[in-house]
């Protein structure tokens, strides 16, 4: 038998519903964590994200969805700004 984590098989879109339903439970990080994990299997939910993402609920912002990250791409910002110097001047 192969036991694998069950973070492995599930969606991150689906672990952050699951915090988002501890949150509106008024549940703690610790509790949420304890929760989760108890149901899905150890180190579906770590304590530092569950803290993010209730810190981000908190705060009003209940997007689930992944924000932009990373470094701009300057290769088409250098082209478009190049082409709005030239029409400027």
């Amino acid at each position: 038998m192969v036991f694998r984590r069950l973070s492995e098989t599930m969606e991150i879109s689906e672990i952050r519903v699951l915090m988002k339903y501890e949150f509106h439970r008024g549940a703690t990080t610790p509790q949420a964590v304890a929760n989760i994990n108890s149901v899905f299997g150890i180190q579906v939910a770590t304590n530092a994200t569950v803290a993010r993402w209730l810190k981000k609920f908190r705060s009003g912002d209940f997007d689930l969805s992944n924000e932009l990250r990373g470094r701009p791409n300057t290769r088409w910002i250098s082209h478009c700004g190049s082409e709005f110097q030239s029409k400027c001047t």
